[in-house]
């Protein structure tokens, strides 16, 4: 037998010399300030040493490996206070992170005094070298040599990662986008349970069909699971390890190359996660990630060596991208005006529980999940008696800085990311002048530290709205008319309606609401409940608000909405939104 080479030997020998290499190429990354000015990745660079080497036997990363790239990882330290410096974040491409000609400043939304982060801010020419670069590697064929238990292998590391940095991963989530303890252990968990889901059940997602016998000498088979080519992801600000961990991780299952483009507010999550997977030892050929804002982007979407788009984030957004991309495919997974139905016959004790778990659906990461709860609907009688309950529970939420918050509080409402503040007071007002009635008063909060440095608003309920209700608002700073029923709120704000019964209200659904992401119903009647599982459409929830993600289920809108047409959490869905199909026929001859 021929002896191994250095390479070979090495993924052999102890997890501490296999550490030293990391922690060495750690270092240097630290000691060149790659991440500031930018350079050749040197934890990438050894990623055709630990392929080379690569065998079924291969152990996963040891906590001291892990250990080793701390200063990789987290050795930039995040601003708490004004006058610390900002986080840097670079693009990268091919293993290589560069700095753009021009950086733009993103200021903590939890006290804009603080420069949280400073972005690259790319434009064509930018994107064009990302596309260039990952184009090549895909039309090189080099991937077609890399299989599935590689990429296993590396999802797997990059699981060990993401556990041995828990605590720094909530910290610096919470950093960007300001949560309760729960909430970032859901948005990190997200992320950690996709991981584990999508590499654990690979090999059975994404086997082929192989068509039964059906003449002699011929076969047919199956495979929805080709490569799709070079893959755009573009992740929203409000879960920004969950949403890009579930996307990145199957784009990279795949085998197909990933261009990344998380959001402006997440920038230091989104390099993070990408240095994560090249830690894990992934191909940095496969692996790119591009920061940037609107249209200064849009190659990443026009390119027509762009083979498919994934992009959670607003209905606008998404049409935007389609229209630059013609008949291409898109996948888009958005927000919705989510509702609940009560039904009649709950006794006062049943409907406390319930008011307590619709306000948390309404009033749990500030309102601004893709889930949060828009409204509830009911009876007049069911809702005379529900509503003064929501009210008072929320009564018990406060604005405040969920940073600060002990671990366990978890009835905090988080800062306004996407809107100002006077905005859910325009709403309120204009609503009230339009003759709808405020519940709960709320709006735009002032005259604290706090609130003075970030964009703070109390929760407002708006009482028995129509379909047909509309009024004009000040919509950050832009005159808007909107439907009080059908627009979505990222804002802390609640209406209720009244419904003669469950036909009425999946009629509302059906005709009137254009969003079909999550329904919340709760009654105890069996036959309600088959009704609306034969018309109501995307995420059903039984008794449940509308919020919850936390299990690993495949949630995701129906679609046929606006509320997009993917859904993830399904092995096999999640991970062929990046792939292709083959349909084959063998002739024995």
């Amino acid at each position: 037998m021929a002896p191994r080479s250095p390479s070979e030997r090495r993924e052999h020998e102890p997890a501490e010399s296999r550490a030293d290499l990391l922690s060495a190429a750690a270092a240097r990354f630290r000691s060149e300030s790659i991440d500031e000015r930018g350079g050749h990745d040197p934890v990438a660079a050894l990623y055709a040493g630990r392929r080379a080497s690569y065998s079924l036997f291969s152990l996963q990363l040891a906590d001291a490996e892990c250990e080793a790239l701390r200063p990789y990882l987290f050795g930039r330290p995040i601003p708490r206070r004004p006058g610390e410096a900002p986080v840097p974040c670079l693009n990268l491409v091919e293993g290589e992170w560069r700095r753009t000609a021009e950086v733009v400043t993103r200021p903590s939304l939890a006290d804009r005094r603080i420069t949280l982060l400073e972005l690259a801010r790319s434009r064509h020419a930018d994107c064009l070298f990302a596309i260039d670069r990952a184009h090549a590697f895909w039309s090189s064929l080099a991937w077609a040599s890399e299989g599935l238990a590689y990429r296993k292998h590396v999802i797997k590391n990059f699981s060990r990662i993401l556990e041995h940095f828990y605590e720094d991963c909530l910290d610096e989530l919470r950093q960007q986008t300001p949560k309760t303890r729960l909430e970032a252990d859901k948005d990190y968990w997200e992320a950690k349970r996709a991981a584990d889901h999508l590499e654990g059940n690979a090999e059975k997602a994404m086997m082929g069909e192989l068509v039964p016998t059906m003449l002699a000498g011929q076969s047919y088979w199956k495979n929805a699971f080709m490569p799709a080519g070079v893959c755009t992801v573009i992740t929203p600000m409000n879960f920004i390890y969950g949403i890009p961990g579930i996307q990145v991780v199957a784009c990279y299952l795949s085998g197909s190359p990933l261009i990344f483009k998380g959001h402006p507010f997440s920038a230091i999550t989104s390099t993070t996660l990408v240095k994560m997977l090249l830690a894990a030892g992934a191909d940095p050929r496969a692996v790119s990630k591009i920061e940037g804002f609107g249209k200064d982007i849009d190659p990443l979407v026009a390119d027509p060596r762009v083979a498919l788009v994934s992009v959670t984030g607003s209905a606008e957004t998404a049409k935007a991208i389609q229209a630059r991309r013609g008949v291409r495919p898109v996948r888009f997974e958005g927000g919705g005006c989510n509702w609940s139905w009560v039904d009649d016959g709950f006794g006062d004790g049943d409907l406390q529980k319930i008011a307590a778990r619709l306000a948390y659906s309404k009033l749990g990461l500030g309102s601004h999940k893709c889930t949060t709860l828009h409204g509830i609907a009911a009876s007049p009688a069911t809702l005379d008696r529900l509503e003064p309950m929501v009210v008072a529970e929320m009564k018990t939420w406060r604005a405040g800085d969920p940073r600060l918050a002990p671990s366990g509080e978890t009835k905090i409402i988080s800062p306004l990311m996407v809107h100002r503040a006077d905005t859910v007071t325009s709403i309120q007002e204009s609503a009230r002048a339009a003759g709808v009635q405020v519940l709960l008063e709320g709006g735009r909060v002032t005259g604290d530290p706090y609130s003075d440095h970030a964009e703070v608003a109390a929760p407002v309920v708006l009482g028995r709205v129509e379909p047909s209700t509309r009024v004009a608002v000040d919509w950050d700073g832009n005159r808007r008319e909107i439907a009080l029923a059908t627009t979505e709120f990222f804002m802390p704000i609640l209406v209720t309606m009244e419904t003669a019964n469950l036909d009425a209200f999946v009629r509302f659904s059906l005709h009137d609401n254009p969003h079909d992401l999550a329904t919340s119903l709760w009654t105890r009647d069996d036959v309600k409940l088959s009704f609306a599982r034969s018309t109501l459409a995307g995420m059903l929830k039984e008794n449940d608000g509308t919020d919850s993600a936390l299990e690993w289920e495949e949630f995701g809108a129906s679609g046929m909405g606006e509320s997009g047409n993917t859904g993830v959490g399904d092995a096999a869905a999640t991970i062929a939104m990046f792939c292709r199909r083959q349909k084959g026929r063998h002739f024995v001859l």
